[in-house]
């Protein structure tokens, strides 16, 4: 059989590259990182909103009582005496300049504590009507920390100023300036809210990254294992125990274990970390809303009628959303995936190690296989980030460059997992995408077993992809 002794390499080469310090090092490495991100995904939102609505925020809004003098320069006509003693009640210490803007300005300049001007002028156009207002803080040299948080509480002054002026109930005007979400949605595709729209964009990038880098460093390990074995005629020696076809074929699936079992540690490791970092993060939080499929279901008008704060819902909402995408079919097409993907760029990282005849050439060798990989990546990574508008309209995943990376085989094993998780494909369309990559696998296969033998013992110039084309006709 000419595969025959495939089970020796196999086992010979994954005991001897995970004891390896590299693997070990790069593992521990990758498991720290992986759970400190979990970790900081997860605490990071509460620390967050725990400073914001904390001391932070509200001494931003106390600075402004610590201005010894405010000086108020009303260019419009609108400011009253009594705005300004309403003011002064409130416990800012404000007064109405008798002098003008630039003078009042020069004053504040000069003086050695902590006082403001605050100008408000009109904008006209070339006929004489306004068309907007204007506020200006000029603050003293000792006042610039304090200084945003005037400009803004002034803003809203001048603002208060003119409604009264116009004998607008300030009740009903407040009413009128309740913002108003405005989205545009494509019929038949699922509305996304604002966290799950985040997770439809960073998914597939974090994902098709790691996948990535996984599947093209193993695969560069072993071109370069099948190198240098063959360069130091260690090669000639194994061939004399083992078949040549056996040779790839042990090696590829030994380093196809060790890249799964690296992923799956990363899952584990990120999963591990969130849960235990979840009674101090978001996930301690939104737990008992994602125990309840009933709440979730209602939607956001139920849950703002039951109470709920509409952030933590709004997140509860997005990851149940992905949690419910992890069936076990599901989870079986991603882990294919996966494989199948490996498989397919590793037997070609085979071919190319075996194309050489000195360990100089490779580098140029891997150059075609590495442009291979580079144009499946981008055309995985690039749609995500060029359709960043699509996650408001609900119409992610749509876009024509990203469908065709999920059915063509050099791109798919990098976004193909992302689009299972986030629902962009249904079972029957990951199927067939499946499907498409395996039939391509098994192309690069039979290409493998044609020339792979030939090709093993060559040992003159590097041998290009015509040759080889060439050598897999004739056999």
């Amino acid at each position: 059989m000419r595969t025959k002794g495939w089970k020796k390499v196999f086992a010979f080469t994954f005991k001897q590259y995970v004891k390896t310090k590299s693997f070990i090092i790069s593992t521990i490495i990758m498991a720290i990182l992986v759970a400190a991100m979990f970790a900081l995904v997860n605490i990071l939102p509460v620390a967050l909103s725990s400073k914001d609505s904390g001391d932070g925020d509200s001494s931003s809004v106390r600075d402004i009582f610590d201005f010894e003098k405010v000086y108020i320069v009303d260019e419009t006509g609108i400011v009253t005496d009594e705005n300004i003693t309403e003011l002064v009640n409130n416990g800012i210490k404000a007064e109405r300049s008798d002098k003008s803007a630039d003078d009042t300005v020069a004053m504040v300049a000069k003086t050695e504590g902590v006082q403001a001007a605050v100008v408000f002028s009109a904008d006209k156009n070339a006929n004489g009507n306004i068309v907007s207002y204007t506020e200006r803080t000029f603050y003293s040299p000792n006042g610039n920390k304090m200084a945003s948080a005037l400009s803004a509480a002034m803003t809203e002054f001048f603002r208060t100023c003119n409604v009264k002026r116009l004998g607008i109930d300030l009740e009903a005007y407040a009413q009128s300036q309740i913002t108003i979400n405005t989205r545009t949605v494509e019929a038949g595709q699922e509305e996304l809210n604002v966290f799950a729209g985040m997770l439809h964009y960073i998914i597939p990038m974090v994902l098709s990254l790691m996948l990535f880098m996984l599947i093209f460093v193993y695969g560069n390990t072993i071109a370069q294992s099948i190198a240098i074995e063959k360069t130091s005629r260690v090669m000639e020696l194994l061939l004399t125990s083992v078949r040549p076809l056996a040779v790839v074929i042990g090696k590829v699936l030994a380093m196809g274990l060790v890249s799964l079992a690296q992923f799956v540690l990363i899952i584990v490791v990120g999963a591990g970390s969130m849960a235990i970092t979840a009674p101090f993060g978001i996930m301690g939080q939104i737990a008992p809303l994602l125990s309840n499929s009933e709440l979730l279901a209602g939607g956001m008008a139920n849950a703002a009628a039951a109470g709920v704060d509409i952030d933590q819902f709004s997140i509860a909402q997005a990851i149940g959303g992905i949690l419910e995408k992890f069936t076990p079919v599901n989870i079986i097409l991603i882990v294919l995936t996966f494989i199948i993907g490996f498989l397919f760029f590793a037997l070609l990282a085979a071919l190319v190690g075996a194309s050489v005849s000195r360990m100089e050439d490779l580098q140029a060798a891997m150059q075609p296989y590495s442009l291979v990989g580079v144009v499946g990546f981008f055309l995985a990574y690039y749609p995500i980030i060029f359709n960043a508008e699509s996650l408001a309209d609900g119409s992610a995943g749509t876009n024509s460059v990203q469908i065709f990376s999920y059915y063509f085989p050099i791109s798919s094993p990098f976004s193909l997992p992302s689009a299972v998780i986030l629902g962009q494909l249904d079972t029957m369309q990951s199927v067939i995408a499946v499907a498409i990559l395996a039939v391509f696998t098994v192309l690069v296969a039979m290409l493998v077993s044609k020339v792979y033998e030939a090709i093993i013992l060559h040992n003159g110039s590097r041998l290009k992809i015509g040759d080889m084309l060439k050598m897999a006709k004739n056999k």
